[in-house]
């Protein structure tokens, strides 16, 4: 997942687009040649899944960036969509507290695949058809399951393990 910035010096306007994760050396290099003697620097756009502030440290979002990085996009992606902050969404996949179904269209296609695979215990097929599927996918939205259509994946990413 490649996360972009722009970045200018304090109170300038002309700065330059950086593709993040970088090594940090480079980054550095990057920073000293935006900066031109000027010691504050700016984040002033950004291309990213979460929320970047101009005063973020860029460095950091580096490191955000590379852990994010090692991840399948589509799971950050609806992970930053249901979470905070991007600290949350780094804490959730580090820890692998999260459950996640791709290439679903809706909760729904999340509750039939779980049906199917036995999570809800045996259903004979010819009781399937009886089953409410609102209803399903009503406890799932209430379990904190979150589906992201743009990237097409159903998560739920667990907080109570989450402090702070």
């Amino acid at each position: 997942m490649q996360i972009q910035i722009y970045v200018t010096g304090e109170g300038e306007t002309v700065g330059r687009w950086l593709s993040l994760p970088m090594h940090p050396d480079d980054l550095r290099k990057a920073m000293q040649e935006i900066a031109d003697g000027n010691e504050a620097l700016e984040i002033r756009d950004f291309e990213a899944p979460f929320i970047i502030e101009r005063d973020d440290d860029v460095f950091t979002v580096n490191e955000v960036a590379a852990v994010m990085a090692q991840y399948d996009h589509r799971l950050v992606y609806a992970l930053c969509g249901c979470t905070d902050n991007a600290d949350q969404v780094i804490r959730i996949l580090n820890g692998g507290q999260f459950r996640v179904y791709y290439d679903v269209d809706s909760l729904y296609d999340v509750a039939d695949a779980m049906v199917r695979s036995g999570y809800y215990g045996r259903v004979p097929v010819t009781l399937k058809r009886f089953l409410d599927y609102d209803k399903l996918v009503r406890e799932l939205a209430d379990a904190g399951w979150h589906f992201q259509p743009e990237v097409r994946v159903a998560v739920q990413p667990f907080y109570a393990m989450d402090a702070n």
